[in-house]
């Protein structure tokens, strides 16, 4: 018996359920996080946990083995559905909120979903983790070989399938070279950024950079690099730009501006903006430039830092938390 569509919730509870009662898995899916080194167990698992912030798909509870505190995933599934604006950093919010009011004592924003699909949204390279239902599915059917673990490990691996869902990464020959090009030139002449090779669906321009010492708590710090508009945003997440730019103002360089991005504040360079459907020949002084900008932005925040996260940290919204 197979079941056609898959929808995300049926991931939700078939998840939640292998974190409740599979300590094997739960250890697995641990060491796939920066929590990797801890023993630990599970304490609670929630599914569609809700604030006024939105809603988490899977909130996973664990408690160190022989004391050192509680720390939490908090997990978001995607199959086809697009990721919506901030939604990483509304996922980041109710972390820090649970962090604040001592519940936990740390957190890690994770993203399970296909490797096409997030190799497709560039929003996805902002959770702290990726688990792809492929790993998921081959864990189940590798550590155990009932007909149980067979069919879930099956049941996750068609949410993955192309065949069986509408959401699909359209592979672009122009696209990839043009992608692959930009990085011989960030590997070679910009490491500062860290870029990584890409795998994005065609006519993509968007990324992120985020090389190692950029924090990704109390609040997210990148690079969003908006090729075809030209936008390279240092990005604080869950931060107000009107409080932030008073805050900042006496930092910026004479062409940085500060502007609200969904619910983050960015400090912007304004570049000229690109397509990849353009001759490379055009393209390429562009990325070079848009390269630069985001190479000044990140060395901005290693030489600002602490003046930097004081004044996110005082831009934040009103507590909307119980």
């Amino acid at each position: 018996m197979a079941v056609g569509r898959k929808y995300e919730r049926d991931i939700d509870i078939l998840l939640a359920e292998e974190f409740a009662v599979s300590h094997t898995f739960a250890e697995w899916f641990l060491k796939q996080t920066r929590f990797s080194q801890i023993e630990a167990k599970v304490l609670d698992v929630y599914v569609s946990r809700s604030d006024t912030t939105g809603e988490s798909d899977l909130v996973v509870l664990f408690e160190e083995i022989g004391g050192g505190g509680r720390f939490a995933l908090l997990i978001e599934d995607k199959i086809d559905a697009p990721l919506q604006p901030e939604q990483e950093a509304r996922y980041r919010l109710r972390g820090q909120a649970e962090v604040s009011r001592g519940a936990i004592k740390d957190f890690e924003v994770v993203l399970c979903s296909p490797k096409a699909y997030a190799a497709a949204q560039p929003k996805a390279a902002a959770f702290d983790r990726f688990v792809s239902y492929e790993d998921i599915s081959t864990f189940l059917r590798n550590s155990d070989p009932s007909p149980r673990s067979t069919y879930r490990a099956d049941f996750v691996a068609t949410a993955a399938s192309k065949s069986v869902n509408t959401w699909v990464k359209i592979d672009d020959a122009a696209t990839n070279a043009f992608w692959a090009a930009a990085y011989q030139i960030a590997a070679h002449e910009f490491p500062i950024l860290e870029m990584k090779e890409l795998e994005v669906t065609k006519d993509s321009t968007w990324i992120n950079f985020r090389p190692r010492d950029m924090p990704t708590q109390p609040r997210r710090i990148y690079v969003s690099f908006k090729g075809d508009r030209g936008f390279m945003d240092l990005t604080f997440t869950g931060s107000l730009a009107h409080r932030f730019a008073d805050e900042v103002a006496p930092l910026l360089q004479r062409d940085m501006t500060v502007h609200q991005t969904g619910k983050s504040a960015a400090i912007r360079i304004k570049v000229e903006g690109f397509k990849v459907s353009e001759p490379w020949e055009l393209s390429e002084p562009k990325v070079r430039e848009a390269f630069r900008a985001s190479e000044r932005l990140i060395k901005f925040f290693r030489e600002n830092r602490a003046k930097l996260e004081i004044a996110s940290s005082k831009s934040l919204p009103e507590p909307t938390f119980e």
